[in-house]
């Protein structure tokens, strides 16, 4: 009986134990790079709405920097197709189809038109956020994001903290924020050098939907004032022909 008892004893430590132990150890940032490489390898598509924030500590630094907030829906396939729908603050339309960008804006009856690497307001920075899921470590040091970050993120989430390996001013970091079973992308961070903050949230995420030709390419109305800001006299057509 005593041997019983005493076996008894360390039946219940042993699983006293187990239940302290930890149940889940988190994943190390590479372990987790390969799983969204490997999801995202087959990925060619994808659409969302989104929530937008930005803030610009390079604009008005001294009263803490200017907030811009913004939503609407995107749709990108690869490589570098993006068709980006804001509703707020104001409708404007944004559409890639290869090396340009059209930039319009219904209020003012404007479509401009300008060279992809020269457009600004962070599109290149988006673009590669979505076309580099599948090549993280080839293009990122990849790294652990910080307790503030995860304990920011949405539940049930998690995250990967990505520096560019080559330089450059308009990317400093990248924070990427997953969905935990099904990688599904929930969001992003983009910090660029001077300190300007980007962030996207995604919700109705639908990944690989059916996509034409017609959605990345436009042709201004007959009663817009079109402007080319491509540095070469060239055709006027839409973006992507």
């Amino acid at each position: 009986m005593k041997i019983l008892a005493g076996l008894a004893v360390l039946l219940l430590l042993g699983q006293g134990a187990a239940l302290a132990a930890p149940q889940d150890k988190p994943e190390s940032p590479s372990l987790l790079a390969k799983r969204v490489q490997a999801r995202y390898r087959s990925v060619q598509s994808l659409s969302a709405d989104y929530q937008r924030a930005s803030s610009f500590v390079s604009l008005g630094a001294q009263s803490g920097g200017r907030k811009v907030v913004g939503s609407g829906r995107l749709t990108w396939a690869r490589p570098l197709k993006l068709r980006l729908e804001q509703d707020t603050p104001r409708q404007e339309l944004i559409i890639t189809g290869g090396d340009a960008a059209w930039w319009v804006r219904p209020q003012r009856k404007q479509a401009d038109l300008y060279p992809l690497s020269q457009f600004t307001s962070g599109l290149t920075s988006l673009l590669d956020a979505l076309g580099g899921l599948d090549s993280l470590e080839k293009d990122y040091k990849v790294q652990e994001a910080t307790v503030k970050e995860n304990q920011a993120a949405p539940k049930d989430s998690v995250l990967l903290a990505l520096e560019p390996r080559q330089r450059r001013a308009d990317l400093k970091k990248l924070l990427l924020v997953f969905a935990k079973d099904s990688l599904d992308l929930r969001g992003f961070v983009l910090y660029n050098l001077v300190g300007d903050r980007t962030a996207y949230s995604f919700s109705n995420l639908k990944i690989n939907p059916a996509t034409t030709p017609e959605m990345f390419a436009y042709e201004p109305p007959v009663d817009y004032r079109m402007v080319d800001h491509r540095p070469l006299p060239g055709l006027k057509g839409a973006a992507g022909k």
